[in-house]
């Protein structure tokens, strides 16, 4: 870059006026030599304690520092960007990365390439695990879950993030809605007995007790007698019209009968005799129930 000046200076005593000078900033430096081989043993500055407006010269000489040209670093570079070229072996998935994909783990020396570090962890998740140690057996290196959320996809850090509050909580104070399409975690803190309630998160009824959608006209010591394929909101309706019915159920085949006429010993279709009033097998032929005496 060069400068051409064309200001002309007239001094006090009529001499003639100062010629034009072209300099070159990248390489103009101070020197304590003039082109006529003189010494330079002032700079000039400008100052306001004389009475005229003449120039004041200070006796000072400048040091002899060269302008150079300034270094452009672009934006995410740095003086040592070759390190993240060199190469090593992910010990996962035995194929050569470079260390600019290598995820350090805390707390120990292992590497590995931050794609089987996000797999990792999705597969120790899987498995309820929250605490992820370093895949090396034995080795004391952790996973954190905010050094581990750029290199994982949302929804792993904030299913990560779930399952670590979750952990906060005592196992015996914390249950899950019953339906399926909601499942929210919700806090039992056992200052109450609470059968009916409701999910705040789906506005369903359902019971407190037996962790199951509400089962309305059915007692809870009934319904934990139910097998686990016989839970079913069909199924609870079922049991409600058999009871209003006034049917009975087999105690082996477990299908409902309905007594039309005759005596309350009854025959079920799979062979089984029961009492239709108590519901209690039959021992042997006689049709007196020696559990209600009838």
């Amino acid at each position: 870059m060069s400068v051409n000046t064309t200001a002309t200076t007239t001094t006090r005593g009529g001499a003639p006026p100062s010629t034009a000078e072209i300099i070159d900033v990248e390489s103009f430096h101070f020197s304590r030599r003039t082109k006529n081989n003189t010494s330079i043993s002032a700079a000039i500055v400008l100052s306001d304690t004389e009475d005229d407006d003449d120039v004041r010269i200070l006796n000072f000489i400048p040091k002899n520092i060269p302008f150079k040209k300034r270094k452009r670093i672009e934006k995410g570079e740095s003086s040592n960007s070759n390190s993240n070229s060199v190469p090593f072996i992910c010990e996962i998935c035995t194929e050569t990365k470079t260390t600019h994909d290598a995820f350090f783990i805390g707390g120990c020396s292992h590497a590995y390439c931050s794609d089987c570090v996000a797999m990792y962890v999705a597969s120790k998740l899987e498995e309820n695990v929250i605490n992820v140690r370093c895949p090396v057996s034995g080795c004391s290196g952790l996973l954190e879950a905010e050094d581990c959320r750029s290199i994982l996809p949302a929804e792993v850090f904030d299913r990560w993030g779930k399952a670590s509050c979750e952990a906060l909580f005592d196992v015996s104070e914390k249950f899950y809605c019953p339906f399926a399409d909601c499942s929210a975690l919700l806090i039992n803190d056992g200052t109450e007995t609470v059968e009916q309630s409701e999910c705040p998160n789906c506005e369903r009824m359902f019971c407190a007790k037996c962790k199951v959608a509400w089962h309305e006209g059915i007692e809870c010591s009934e319904f934990e007698k139910l097998n686990s394929d016989e839970r079913e909101k069909e199924d609870v309706m079922l049991m409600r019209l058999a009871k209003d019915m006034k049917w009975r159920r087999c105690p082996n085949c477990r299908f409902y009968v309905a007594k039309s006429e005759g005596c309350l010993y009854m025959k079920c279709r799979c062979g089984v005799a029961f009492c239709y009033n108590c519901g209690v097998r039959s021992t042997n032929s006689s049709h007196y129930c020696s559990n209600c005496n009838r």
